[in-house]
């Protein structure tokens, strides 16, 4: 019996140490490729030495140099950080996707611990220089060299994406202020290539997947165009842009409409009252104010005039009119308001004599009394003492004013929105 025991105790010892090397080996994870990149210290060295010991950064990386290389580039903005209208400068937030293929940093991952992928400081590599045209501050180089890193895999392929902020001078057209549309571009290309050694393309279209939305302007459309100039590609990144136009709706035309419509209220202050002439003058100095702020905010362009503004101006030439109208009332009212107006037009018309016929209630049976006399008596009479003075004439002329000048802001305020309105879509309609 014990040797029974002795017996199936040695089989389960067997087992178990059997068993167990096998538990332990398939509860371990296994390795994946990307895992083993880099795990060999030596191996990576080795990589590093062997492809970037002998490279020339000043080479092109083609093994027959006749060869051109394919240069795909994609710009991807992210946000819309600056329009300054009155320096014509445009900066957008974003980045290059930027690849090529390198045919002199090859290897194969087997000999290097598996290793598809390096990442490479672009110093040590070649790369294209990329340079934006008008670009505002005069540098226009595409990435940093200090901190870019590239991306190459082990066939060859180099993965370059330079991230920055990108300000180019775009030229503002104010027309149509504060409901302009402007186009601005961002026109890069291969500044020490030409199109026998670098094919500069854009293939993909731009996107605004990773946009963030700017809250003064909105971007319409977003194109991309390739063209051949002085033997090298260049290529344009539009953007169209569309003022939101409900601040400037409510704190410039809201306040302006309304300032013009107090402006003819000067015809209706009293003359007597003394302060005709002081809210004249206010009102004058408020439109002042106005063509200051918006001229602040407008480039100075001598080649075109925005609508907006010469509507300030002529509302303001109204207001010019009506101080001076003002000043010469008040002249006229001290030297000769009291006397008699020669002026006939405003002049109140009186009213007509009446015919009064006597009648004697004795004579009214009596068919032989003739007809009494008629005689004319002036009901007016009493008052021929009244005169019609300048001052009364001054006090009609207010009123017929105030109606033509409220005519003439009528009529340009409708103007104005006529030509505004064209330019409106129907979004910045429904923001408003």
């Amino acid at each position: 019996m014990m040797v029974y025991l002795r017996t199936l105790y040695l089989l389960v010892f067997a087992f178990i140490k059997f068993v167990e090397p096998q538990l332990t080996a398939n509860s371990m994870p296994e390795d994946s490729e990307d895992d083993k990149v880099g795990t060999d210290l030596e191996g990576m060295k080795k990589l590093f030495t062997d492809t970037l010991t002998a490279y020339d950064t000043r080479i092109r990386p083609r093994a027959n140099q006749s060869q051109i290389v394919q240069v795909n580039t994609t710009f991807v903005p992210q946000s819309l950080l600056e329009f300054d209208t009155s320096e014509q400068k445009f900066s957008v937030l974003g980045y290059f996707r930027i690849h090529w293929n390198d045919e002199v940093i090859t290897w194969n991952p087997i000999d290097y611990a598996d290793t598809n992928t390096i990442k490479v400081p672009i110093t040590e590599i070649w790369t294209p220089s990329l340079i934006i045209l008008k670009a505002f501050d005069g540098d226009g180089v595409v990435g940093n060299s200090q901190t870019d890193i590239s991306k190459i895999s082990s066939d060859g392929d180099v993965q370059w994406v330079p991230e920055g902020i990108y300000s180019v001078v775009c030229h503002v057209d104010i027309k149509y202020y504060p409901f302009d549309e402007q186009t601005c571009t961002i026109t890069y290309y291969v500044s020490d290539e030409t199109i026998t050694t670098v094919e500069l393309d854009h293939p993909k279209h731009v996107n605004l997947d990773e946009y963030t939305e700017n809250s003064a302007w909105r971007i319409t459309s977003l194109t991309e165009r390739r063209y051949l100039l002085y033997n090298t590609y260049h290529i344009d990144v539009e953007f169209k842009l569309q003022r939101r136009a409900n601040f400037a709706t409510f704190t410039l035309i809201m306040p302006l409409l309304m300032l013009a419509f107090l402006n003819i209220c000067i015809f209706l202050v009293p003359i007597g009252s003394g302060e005709k002439g002081s809210f004249a003058i206010t009102i004058f100095l408020s439109y002042g104010i106005f063509v200051t702020i918006v001229s602040d905010t407008l480039p100075d362009n001598s080649l075109q005039i925005s609508y907006f503004l010469l509507f300030i101006i002529v509302l303001l030439f109204m207001s010019v009119l009506s101080v001076l109208y003002t000043i010469i009332q008040a002249k006229l009212m001290a030297s000769i308001g009291d006397k008699e107006c020669s002026v006939k037009c405003f002049r109140p018309k009186k009213s007509s004599s009446n015919k009064v016929v006597p009648f004697n209630p004795k004579n009214a049976d009596d068919d032989t009394v003739k007809d009494p006399e008629v005689c004319e008596v002036d009901m007016d009479a009493e008052n021929d003492d009244d005169s019609y003075t300048w001052g009364m004439f001054l006090e009609k002329l207010d009123f017929i004013l105030f109606f033509l000048f409220l005519g003439l802001i009528l009529l340009c305020s409708t103007a104005f929105f006529s030509i505004m309105l064209q330019r409106v879509s129907e979004s910045t309609l429904n923001e408003i």
